[in-house]
């Protein structure tokens, strides 16, 4: 079913137009049970036995239009989080929720900085960075998100789906990627 959710031209044409692209579940409810309900799949990832949620950006980054949560989590252990001088670099996988649909998408380790002489991080999504299979050292970790998403009803989107090319008709306000636009871009854009 997420393949067929994520390509079909109808659903892609809501999606570039930022608007519910499902009537599924929460889509069913309108953008505000949407939120309500990625908070809740938030919630649920943050109770991982290997992972924490570091930050989960449902704010648009501050300003603009998110089509996606950004989330942002680490190992639970601390093993990937550095700290010196004040100020505290951790590393993790970043996760993207799609508030058009229940799609979802995995991108490569990336990192966080905050404190003095922080650098911000990097975990805003690319097609570039999706990853279709578990990552080294992370494997337990993918398992875990995955089983989390499956629970609720949300599809995990690889490459092989993400990377096919979007109709040339279609225009997607992004500030994450140029044209020629693909499918990635309908589900996973932001504009400032």
């Amino acid at each position: 079913m997420s393949r067929e959710l994520a390509t079909n031209p109808v659903a892609l044409e809501s999606a570039v137009s930022d608007e519910l692209a499902s009537t599924a579940g929460a889509w069913a409810g309108g953008p505000t049970a949407v939120e309500g309900f990625l908070r809740w799949v938030v919630a649920d990832l943050n109770r991982l036995p290997a992972l924490i949620v570091e930050h989960a950006e449902f704010r648009h980054y501050g300003s603009g239009y998110a089509s996606y949560v950004d989330v942002f989590m680490t190992k639970r252990d601390g093993s990937m989080r550095r700290s010196a001088n004040g100020r505290t670099d951790v590393e993790g996988l970043t996760l993207g929720l799609c508030r058009l649909a229940p799609l979802a998408v995995l991108l490569k380790r990336s990192w966080r900085s905050s404190g003095p002489g922080a650098t911000g991080g990097h975990s805003m999504p690319e097609l570039l960075r999706v990853v279709d299979i578990d990552l080294p050292e992370w494997e337990e970790e993918c398992r875990q998100i995955g089983q989390v998403l499956d629970g609720h009803g949300i599809a995990l989107l690889g490459l092989q789906v993400l990377g096919l090319p979007l109709d040339a008709r279609l225009r997607v306000e992004t500030a994450l990627g140029d044209p020629p636009y693909c499918v990635f871009d309908a589900w996973f854009h932001w504009m400032d």
